[in-house]
């Protein structure tokens, strides 16, 4: 049984109340939430309420508003008015209420001390407060060990509420209009609004309890409020509550980058258990190459000596036996060097990868990473025409991948300015999730170029079709081999993409070279467009301080190759010779070799 205990009267004309003070375990034992209109308290709401009522300083919450039904509301109504007959049987009309004869000493009013006595079945209703009550429905809910909380001592804490009774028969409709009026007839305090009484007047000692992300949010306001960033709309400093979104500015930056801590830093943690691999396979080759080369070195002195010696006979079986094994060694050194550049390429971008992750975890707790961050965001809104700079989730989002890789912020602002969102220009500071969103929707698009495979190579002649049927068929096969992944790698065929003759094939090769993550290249035929487009892939990736994503192919018996078949390196361009290549003499060669660098590239 509970025992709600406080005053009664006749409110706004026709509504009788009874207004108190009772445990919090009594109003949650009581009530039950209406599945009409009340939604279910999130986990992490619960959480928070819990600690607040913990640990939270200036600890209140505006009363609980509950709802009685009465069978004769008429009568009910009527008879709570009167002046006499104080000793009337109200429990007629309600079940456990009793109304004293104690009136509050005002003139004019004729409140009553009553009280009203329910067992723990949820006969009341809960009109507004219910996610204050959810926690202490369940001792057992897990929100209690989460927080390590004393359930008992929470339960005995005393809190406001308000009972309304309303007519049985209009219930659903009358107790639905209220939660509206109380949820929304009021204008919502602005986030600004509300930070600002935190921020200026230190309201709060102990920033924590407010949320992780407040501590940093308030000092990066510090540095906000000195108008550095007034050439950001939604970072100038107006003096203005109405006009002001620099401190809601601040707190959704510090949020949208906490939300993605724990993501980084399991993308880095994988990454560790990655890069030990490669090291390994990286030790090895270095190993094998060493012996290899000592070995070649050893042959090349052995056929030196027989030919310093007088008189040699080049057609001497002991020298043709010499300058065939150091042919076949140098072919060995070649095939061996190549898995060692390619194994040390993977090295050197899982390094800087994790480099990335690394800085990123590491500067989420330095506001003044976050201000370098914001300078160069800053740079960009100086690219933007005017009334084209998008909302505060746009900002958000664009400090966000400063902070984690100035590269990804280009290739983040350039597709945002390709699809009109910095045309967005309206205050979202009433939402929170709008840049998270923001970030997920862009990441789903770079995934998908991520996993585009630009074709580089020589088409129309039987060689290079045959070529490219066979780079479409490995592809195919680390498809149907990796099904239980997210990745979808499809090649881009110039030729065959262009739309129409208006749009530049240049254009759209240099755009497609910029976008993909993963270039094939054919050596074979030696165009001078592939090496063209191979030299503008490896300028793209030195301009942004990264590595080139290649695969160089070349077939050693190639039909352009005919005059100097044994010395095919010379066929290939210097600067390329010392890249990683997959040579092959037959189609299978290719398939299966492509589909062991595509894993390599890919990380599977």
């Amino acid at each position: 049984m509970a025992k709600l205990e406080g005053i009664i009267y006749k409110t706004f004309d026709h509504y009788v109340v009874l207004r108190g003070f009772a445990p919090i375990k009594d109003l949650a034992a009581i009530s039950h939430k209406p599945d009409s209109y009340q939604r279910n308290a999130l986990d992490n709401h619960k959480k928070e309420i819990v600690e607040f009522l913990k640990n939270g300083e200036y600890k209140y919450f505006p009363e609980i508003t509950l709802a009685c039904r009465v069978n004769d509301y008429e009568n009910f109504a009527r008879n709570i008015g009167i002046d006499n007959a104080v000793d009337r049987n109200d429990a007629q009309f309600v079940s456990g209420l009793k109304v004293l004869s104690e009136r509050l000493p005002y003139d004019g009013y004729r409140a009553r001390h009553a009280y009203l006595i329910k067992g723990t079945n949820h006969e009341l209703v809960r009109v507004d407060g219910n996610h204050r009550l959810e926690p202490f429905d369940n001792p057992n809910d897990s929100v209690w060990t989460e927080t390590n909380a004393d359930i008992n001592e929470l339960n005995t804490l005393i809190v406001p509420f308000t009972v309304i009774f309303s007519a049985q028969e209009q219930a659903d409709k009358f107790e639905a209009g209220i939660f509206h009026n109380i949820n929304f007839k009021q204008e919502p305090l602005r986030q600004e609004a509300s930070l600002k009484i935190i921020h200026d007047l230190n309201v709060f000692d102990d920033k924590e309890n407010l949320g992780a992300e407040y501590p940093i949010a308030l000092r990066l306001i510090d540095k906000i409020k000195s108008g550095r960033y007034n050439a950001i709309p939604w970072l100038s400093v107006n003096d203005s509550i109405d006009k002001d979104y620099y401190r809601t500015s601040c707190l959704r930056i510090v949020q949208l980058i906490n939300k993605f801590v724990p993501k980084i830093k399991e993308a880095y943690e994988d990454g560790e258990k990655r890069l030990s691999d490669t090291q390994a396979k990286y030790d090895e080759l270095d190993s094998k190459l060493a012996k290899l080369q000592e070995s070649h070195n050893d042959l090349i002195e052995k056929l030196n000596d027989f030919k310093f010696k007088s008189h040699y006979d080049v057609t001497a079986p002991e020298y043709k036996a010499l300058e065939k094994d150091v042919y076949e060694y140098s072919l060995l050194v070649r095939d061996w060097k190549n898995q060692y550049n390619g194994a040390k390429h993977s090295l050197e971008v899982k390094n800087s990868q994790l480099q990335t992750y690394q800085s990123f975890l590491y500067k989420t707790k330095d506001v003044n990473a976050i201000e370098q961050a914001l300078n160069i965001v800053a740079r960009e809104y100086e690219q933007f025409e005017e009334n084209e700079y998008g909302n505060i989730a746009f900002l958000c989002t664009m400090v966000f991948y400063a902070l984690l890789d100035k590269n990804r912020l280009k290739s983040f602002v350039y597709w945002a300015k390709q699809n009109g969102i910095n045309k967005i220009v309206d205050s979202d500071d009433m939402s929170d999730d709008g840049s998270e969103n923001l970030v997920n929707m862009f990441e789903r698009i770079h995934q998908s170029k991520r996993n585009e495979i630009f074709i580089s190579m020589q088409f129309g002649d039987s060689q290079s079709e045959l070529i490219y049927e066979k780079i479409v068929r490995a592809i195919e096969k680390f498809n149907a081999k990796h099904k239980n992944i997210t990745l979808s790698a499809q090649p881009i065929r110039i030729d065959k993409t262009i739309e129409s003759s208006t749009y530049s094939i240049q254009d759209r090769i240099l755009e497609a070279i910029q976008d993909c993550s993963l270039i094939i290249a054919d050596l074979s035929s030696a165009n001078i467009n592939v090496y063209h487009e191979i030299g503008y892939a490896m300028g793209v990736a030195e301009s942004h301080n990264m590595f080139p994503n290649m695969i160089l192919l070349y077939k050693e018996d190639t039909d352009f190759n005919k005059e100097r078949k044994t010395d095919t390196d010379k066929f290939i361009g210097f600067n390329l010779r010392n890249l990683s290549q997959l040579r092959f003499k037959n189609y299978e060669q290719l398939v299966d070799g492509l589909v062991e660098r595509l894993e390599k590239h890919y990380g599977v």
